[in-house]
């Protein structure tokens, strides 16, 4: 039994092993192919929202470009000081890179500023150094004013809180201390790289002042470094004076003392023990006064040295080289801006095409439909520009029979299989979700299109608000289907014929009093089935569905609802809740489900369906819309031709318009 079992578990190994191979290599695919099906889409929505993307890049472009040619173009000025070695002393200091350091921060330190400052307020050449843009000249005293009244605990008083955003936006303190912050924000002290060489430059909007300013910095860090020289040697000679004064009154007292002593006659009588004190007495003044002597000749020579110095006194700094007035600015070229603000923009455009792609809730094809309200999507009808036609769209309709917006009606048409003899006359009715999305103008237009195919069509209008049907028609009915449905009589003395059209319509006032639910429940589908047995087809042109009650009313006496759904306009939410209101109303009535609902995109946008690549009858339109077929003469005469079979003499009528006017557009096209 276990070889048995060994055998069997040999053979599934391969058998376990190839399928786990095959679900690793399905799902590698699976992956690369979401993958690239996500990178298609992506280029598809970068290349729909071009123009988008270059407005974003160009105008952020030229807005950086702008602001960079506002700001005033700076200028700067570079001046040289060198640190000399004078002796042996000054040359192992400037060996240190802490003494060219310390002369940096002596250049950069508020007294030295001061001077500068000083220096230029003087000279009235120089004034513009020292003058502020006029957005800065405000009135600092109340920065520099305390808050009297400050709100005890840990809130602070709204004073307070201004004060300090003053001093952290605009800075504290007077004039002369808003000029020094400036003259040091603007000033550069930088070390030249393995060198004595220190550079001052100044920065400003005139190349002159920078100039100038540079070397005042650097000039006057000089002359303060003579004049400190000076008044040391002026203040060493002056303790020199002094105490060579005192050196040679000591001197001259020791003298004395020595003499003194000297001068004293020997007393042989004196013990022998003062005698020996006396004399070495006289030695001791004597060595003193020798030292004294020594001292005093070093402190004269000490002196003559120094003024030596005062003669040709030369401080441990000097200028090697002086500012020369800059030709050419020293900000950024706002040419340079251009590039990398033109690479960011284009990013930002990127990313705002993919948002508004992600933010979009419009429908724009048959899978979106599909997928959004689960309802088929019978059809794409163009959108007919106002230069292309000089009225109403059931005009151009018949004045242009193959064009996309015809054929797209006659799309419809065959998809609802209204020309099939073999079934029953068809109750239409075209909805909404809301108004203005074109489901009138489909009704009249389809209505026309239908009767083309020589099916008897009645075309009602539901919508008693809009009525708009009746002023595409041009027409003010006397009487509406109001007045059939109050007093019970005919419809044959309501239906007023279109004899352009080749259909029948029964309008419906706007300035109706009665409102139509009174009639939905009883009247309109006892109308409906009387009128269902008289035409082919009857296209009920109703309400939108939300916010009106008598579409959802009138949904379960169609065989057929068309949901008019405008192209890139109807947000799905808006659709899918009308759908919603019309499957619950049927489900809550006798009928257990709607008949059949189908949508239809309306005023779709040729040019723009096709960038988004969905490969259906708009993308085929856009791209051969001008290449549609015309009439040829062999044509026309079979038209004209086939006008004896025509089954009226409004449609005979309408054949010899057509073929009258593609004749006479014939040798134009």
């Amino acid at each position: 039994m276990n070889k048995h079992w060994d055998e069997a578990m040999a053979q599934a190994e391969p058998a376990a092993s190839a399928e786990h191979d095959a679900d690793t290599t399905r799902g590698s695919a699976e992956r690369t192919g979401a993958g690239e099906l996500q990178f298609r889409e992506l280029v598809k929505v970068l290349r729909r929202r071009r123009r988008l993307i270059l407005i974003t890049t160009l105008c952020g472009t030229l807005v950086v470009f702008a602001l960079g040619m506002s700001i005033s173009p700076k200028y700067t000025a570079k001046a040289q000081i060198v640190i000399d070695q004078d002796n042996t002393q000054a040359a192992a200091l400037t060996r240190d890179e802490t003494v060219i350091e310390s002369h940096a921060a002596m250049l950069r330190s508020r007294d030295h500023l001061r001077r500068v400052m000083d220096g230029l307020r003087d000279d009235p050449a120089l004034d513009e150094a020292l003058r502020v843009d006029q957005k800065d000249n405000i009135d600092r005293a109340a920065i520099r004013a305390p808050p009297r009244n400050v709100t005890p605990g840990w809130l602070s008083a709204p004073s307070e809180l201004a004060t300090r955003l003053k001093i952290w936006i605009g800075g504290s303190g007077d004039r002369t201390s808003w000029i020094l912050n400036q003259l040091e924000r603007r000033l550069w002290i930088t070390h030249e790289a393995r060198s004595r060489i220190i550079g001052v430059s100044y920065t400003w909007t005139d190349p002159n002042t920078a100039a100038i300013v540079a070397n005042q910095v650097a000039r006057l860090y000089i002359d303060a470094g003579r004049e400190q020289k000076i008044a040391g040697d002026k203040a060493e000679l002056a303790r020199l004076d002094g105490r060579i004064a005192e050196v040679k009154a000591d001197i001259e007292q020791s003298t004395a003392a020595v003499q003194a002593i000297l001068l004293q006659k020997p007393d042989a009588t004196k013990p022998a023990d003062e005698i020996r004190e006396a004399n070495e007495r006289l030695q001791q003044l004597e060595r003193d006064a020798a030292a004294k002597a020594q001292l005093y000749h070093t402190l004269l020579q000490r002196q003559r040295q120094i003024r030596d110095w005062q003669e040709t006194v030369t401080p441990d700094a000097r200028v090697l080289s002086l500012a020369a007035t800059p030709d050419r600015p020293s900000s950024p070229n706002p040419l340079l801006f251009i590039p990398p603000a033109f690479i960011l923009f284009l990013i930002c455009g990127f990313l705002l095409a993919v948002l508004l792609e992600r933010l979009d809730r419009g429908l724009r094809s048959e899978r979106e439909i599909d997928d959004a309200l689960g309802v088929p999507c019978i059809g794409l009808v163009p959108q007919v520009a106002e230069a292309d036609r000089k009225g109403p769209l059931h005009q151009y309709l018949l004045a242009e029979p193959f064009t996309a917006y015809a054929e797209a009606l006659r799309s419809i048409a065959a998809t609802m299989q209204l020309v099939s003899p073999s079934r029953q006359p068809k109750v239409i009715l075209i909805t909404s979700s809301l108004p203005g999305e074109g489901k009138s103008t489909l009704s009249v237009s389809l209505a026309a299109s239908i009767s083309l195919l020589r099916r008897r069509v009645l075309l009602i209008d539901l919508d008693s608000r809009r009525a708009s049907i009746l002023r595409e028609f041009e027409g003010n009915a006397q009487h509406d289907l109001t007045d059939l449905l109050l007093s019970n009589a005919s419809p044959s003395e309501l239906i007023q014929p279109v004899l352009e059209l080749g259909i029948d319509y029964l309008p419906m006032n706007h300035w109706s009093i009665y409102p139509f639910m009174r009639f939905a429940a009883m009247e309109i589908p006892r109308l409906i089935r009387k009128l269902r047995d008289s035409y082919d087809c009857v296209i009920l042109n109703s309400p939108p569905v939300l916010g009106r009650t008598e579409t959802r009313l009138l949904a379960t006496l169609a065989d057929e609802i068309l949901l008019v759904v405008k192209w890139g306009s109807t947000r799905r939410e808006f659709a899918q809740s009308a759908l919603s209101q019309l499957r619950n109303r049927a489900a809550l009535s006798s009928t257990p489900q709607l008949q059949s609902v189908s949508a239809v995109i309306t005023q779709v946008d040729l040019k723009k369906h096709a960038g988004y690549g969905y490969c259906d009858s708009g993308e085929y339109f856009s791209m051969h819309e001008k290449k549609s077929f015309r009439f040829k003469d062999t044509t026309l005469r079979t038209s004209r031709a086939a006008l004896a079979a025509s089954p009226s003499a409004p449609l005979r009528k309408r054949i010899a318009n057509w073929t009258a006017g593609f004749s006479k557009a014939s040798p134009g096209r």
